[in-house]
């Protein structure tokens, strides 16, 4: 029985291949299996922070942030789960702020019910 499920993927960066600065239009898990890298991210207000991932860490990327991974060791390797995936949303793929110009945001939308109302 495999452990990856549908909508996780395992992929392996290294020096020559790292993880270039992209971003979605939904949330993102990485789930470190293998290595060592720099990883930085640019949240929405323009701020970089950079911080290292290692074998065992879990990432959650929040929606239209930007971000990337440098490998620091010769093997880097993890597993990415998409979130979810909002109406109007691109197909999960690499995006560049540099090309699409926008930078999407999840919105809570609240909706009342009476399911476990007494009375």
């Amino acid at each position: 029985m495999s452990l990856i499920r549908k909508g996780e993927h395992v992929v392996t960066f290294t020096k020559e291949k790292p993880i270039e600065k992209h971003f979605h239009d939904h949330d993102e898990a990485w789930v470190i299996l293998e290595g060592k890298a720099k990883a930085y991210m640019i949240d929405r207000d323009g701020n970089h922070r950079e911080f290292e991932l290692c074998e065992g860490d879990i990432w959650l990327i929040e929606t239209g942030w930007e971000h990337g991974a440098d490998p620091i060791t010769s093997s880097f390797k993890l597993i990415y789960i998409h979130g979810t995936m909002p109406v109007g949303a691109q197909k999960p793929a690499h995006y560049y702020m540099e090309n699409e110009a926008y930078i999407p945001h999840l919105e809570l939308k609240k909706v009342m019910t009476d399911r476990y109302k007494k009375g």
